[in-house]
């Protein structure tokens, strides 16, 4: 009896949600109820009137971006929609395990509205005429109950009973059947393991079918389904519409022509995009445009997330790989899909946030987002430098490698963004190979005791001259050593030079003249004047 009531609250619960799925679908498409002419309540499922009124409607997974609100949940379906299907047309697909048990030739053939769950003995107070009246039997145990039953099936003109075999009856009360045949009911045994949903969706798919000139936006609706790419949505789209779709911004509106004279509609898929219809023939009505849109605006969310989704996926990856705790190899699958040869690539590194944006611009790369940037693996770094002058970024990108040495590539793509963030500029693996290069990737505090111990002696109020002796320091230092080339800089007698580097010496103790001492006083100015005295960056 546990699992009886089990199913039996199983099957109350999958028509609400299939009710349910139908206010959603028709919601979704905009569908004008001016157009519509049949309908079903939900008297026995009146709590759900108020929960669908408080909830919000779901399409799939995905919360509908507008609500439906109803009284008694009443749905007028498409004009198309004059008959339906009929208990014929059920027994028919097999899949339904459907089984002919009494029936008259006309009850055969009559239309279904709907199909109603219960397990009542008289459900006569909520069932309506043209419904299947689907139940397990557990009010017909008794013969007089069973009669009963098929009594209120009839009473309310209903289309006929399916009763479901297995949890109570193992085959069709003997009571039960002569009830139907005495009152010309259509009565259909379905077999075990077959939920009364089944019969709810297909009647379901019936309804939702359009006429002609809406077969575009129930295209779409399929294509959603069976998660198709937007990019096939818009290409079988336009076909049905005989035209061109593509999405565009708000930005690139064209108006009702461009400038080759082809016809030019556009509608709001959401605040950013437009979609825009082109042909040269008759231009589709507007109203089913924007229809369609709707569905295109679901499908490119869903993608968008599935994209970055994907994307937070691989830049975890990619850190694993960094940390050595995965194998570059992990990632040959994406590496395929993108497009990208392992035995050759190249590693960008982009600022943080930026991942939609480059999704969209590349054509070949694998594009994996990471607390701190976002990592794209492409072919070659031409596709990077197309993309980054369309969107006006900066970048640093790797040298050539294979993917066995991703985490070098990575190393030198983040080496590369940190000096393109600092020059304003893009940068290559190039730029790595010098002092400059290798300074500007040390933090501050690293720099920081060259700046006290070399520079900050000689600025001091204590020192005569200290500006003049930095100066000549700076001098001295970009012109490799060289004194008299520091003199001419300086407008000075090379022995001004070679006193005030004396000086320099006395003070902090390292001589100017001496190779090494040269290029630990270049990085103590070089990281004096990043902090804020000067910007140029000294030749060491």
């Amino acid at each position: 009896m546990g699992e009886m009531n089990a199913k039996a609250k199983a099957n109350d619960d999958s028509s609400v949600n299939s009710r349910r799925r139908v206010v959603a679908v028709a919601t979704g498409l905009g569908v004008d109820t001016s157009l519509m002419r049949a309908s079903f309540g939900c008297p026995h499922y009146g709590n759900e009137c108020a929960a669908v009124q408080r909830e919000p409607i779901f399409l799939g997974e995905k919360a509908s971006s507008r609500a439906f609100h109803c009284t008694n949940l009443q749905l007028m379906v498409e004009a198309s929609w004059r008959g339906g299907l009929t208990i014929s047309d059920l027994v028919g697909e097999e899949s339904f395990g459907l089984a002919i048990v009494a029936a008259t030739p006309e009850s055969l053939h009559r239309p279904i509205t709907w199909v109603h769950v219960t397990e009542v003995a008289d459900p006569r107070p909520h069932i309506r005429e043209g419904e299947l009246v689907c139940t397990v039997g557990a009010a017909l145990v008794d013969p007089h109950e069973a009669v009963r039953f098929v009594e209120s099936v009839a009473d309310a003109a209903c289309a006929g009973i399916c009763l479901g075999l297995g949890e109570v009856h193992t085959e069709v009360p003997e009571a039960l059947e002569e009830a139907c045949q005495r009152r010309g009911i259509a009565l259909l045994s379905m077999a075990h393991g077959v939920p009364f949903r089944a019969l709810s969706d297909r009647l379901l798919e019936d309804r939702l079918r359009v006429p002609a000139e809406f077969d575009p936006v129930s295209r779409a609706m399929e294509l959603l389904r069976s998660g198709s790419t937007v990019t096939d949505m818009l290409r079988l789209g336009g076909e049905d519409f005989s035209g061109r779709l593509e999405i565009v911004t708000r930005s690139s509106a064209l108006g009702d022509s461009d400038h080759r004279g082809r016809a030019s509609i556009e509608v709001d898929i959401d605040d950013d995009e437009r979609l825009r219809w082109q042909g040269t023939g008759i231009p589709p009505d507007s109203a089913l445009l924007a229809r369609f849109a709707r569905v295109v605006h679901i499908a490119r969310r869903n993608e968008r997330v599935s994209e970055s989704n994907t994307r937070r996926r691989i830049g975890q990856l990619m850190t694993l790989v960094v940390e050595g705790l995965a194998q570059p190899a992990a990632l040959l699958p994406d590496l395929h899909r993108g497009g990208v040869d392992p035995d050759q690539l190249v590693v960008s590194a982009w600022p943080e946030g930026t991942g939609g944006l480059l999704s969209r611009l590349h054509s070949t790369a694998v594009i994996g987002e990471t607390a701190s940037d976002v990592l794209v693996i492409t072919p070659d770094g031409r596709q990077a430098s197309d993309v980054s002058k369309q969107v006006q970024l900066v970048f640093g990108y790797s040298s050539s490698l294979p993917l066995a040495d991703l985490a070098l590539g990575i190393g030198e793509a983040r080496a590369t963004l940190m000096l393109a963030r600092r020059r304003g500029t893009i940068a290559g693996p190039e730029t790595l190979a010098t002092l400059a290069a290798l300074l500007e990737q040390q933090p501050r505090s690293r720099l920081a005791p060259f700046v006290g111990q070399l520079v900050r002696p000689l600025v001091t109020t204590r020192v005569r001259g200290g500006a003049e002796l930095l100066d000549t320091l700076r001098e001295f230092v970009s012109h490799h050593g060289s004194v008299s080339a520091t003199a001419d800089a300086l407008f000075v007698h090379p022995n001004t030079v070679r006193h005030r580097l004396a000086r320099i010496r006395e003070i902090v103790g390292r001589d100017p003249l001496l190779d090494d001492d040269r290029i630990d006083l270049g990085i103590a100015v070089w990281a004096y004047d990043r902090a804020g005295r000067r910007t140029e960056t000294p030749a060491l």
